[in-house]
């Protein structure tokens, strides 16, 4: 056998054993997603996860500088989905997808940017833009995690509350969505409902528990509240 086609057979050989004998590559930010649907509105957030790796102090470091324009995830900026056109931190936000960043700031609220250009390096923040949404996100201290984390903590029937962890710093903002179901309704066919409400259970665990149901009319719509409140029906039409 010639030296070229020899050469040849064993480059050959050891490329068919290659991903064999060597493990696949480990990312140092593993990507992650979450998915939520709320009243038929989806929304997905993307994004790859640094960890901690022992720092204790993250913010106002190299790892995320005060006054920086960082994005919250590693490699590729975290995008923002959303299949409806939706409120976040009191803002519209239009059905689409965007690349998320935030302005650091220390101390007081942080600034969420939307960006609607969603595909960007994570060291390549956008220019202010009159395309972009721009609105404050409340930053406070909760338990440590080591790899960050975006999460929604709180479920309404009509929105909740979007929150992104590292470390112990967390940002959170009110995601409110469109209601798919309309109930409009006459103030003179609403005013025999109006009042309140008590009702006690008469069996099983919570047997005499007392629940109060105040009816009221607001804007064409018949509200309704609990008390004590419901966390999840909160004030419902």
């Amino acid at each position: 056998m010639t030296t070229p086609i020899r050469a040849s057979l064993i480059a050959a050989i050891t490329l068919c054993f290659l991903p064999a004998l060597a493990p696949a590559q480990i990312r140092a930010s593993e990507l992650g997603t979450i998915s939520q649907v709320i009243d038929g509105t989806k929304l997905t957030i993307t994004y790859s996860r640094p960890r901690t790796r022992g720092r204790i102090k993250l913010f106002g470091t190299n790892a995320a500088r005060w006054g920086e324009t960082w994005t919250p995830g590693a490699n590729w900026a975290t995008t923002l989905e959303v299949s409806k056109d939706v409120t976040i931190g009191a803002r519209p936000v239009p059905k689409g997808k965007y690349s998320v960043w935030m302005v650091l700031k220390e101390p007081g609220d942080w600034t969420m940017v939307l960006d609607p250009e969603s595909h960007r390096f994570h060291m390549d923040p956008p220019d202010s833009t009159g395309g972009q949404i721009r609105f404050p996100v409340r930053i406070d201290q909760a338990e440590f995690v080591d790899v960050l984390t975006w999460s929604m903590p709180e479920l309404t029937v009509n929105g909740g509350t979007i929150a992104m962890q590292w470390g112990t710093t967390r940002a959170t903002m009110k995601l409110v969505v469109q209601p798919s179901l309309k109930v409009e309704l006459a103030e003179s066919e609403a005013r025999p409902y109006l009042g309140r409400y008590r009702y006690t259970t008469m069996s099983g665990s919570d047997s005499g528990k007392s629940v109060t149901l105040t009816l009221s009319y607001e804007n064409g719509t018949l509200k309704g509240e609990f008390d004590p409140v419901d966390k999840y029906m909160g004030r419902f039409a």
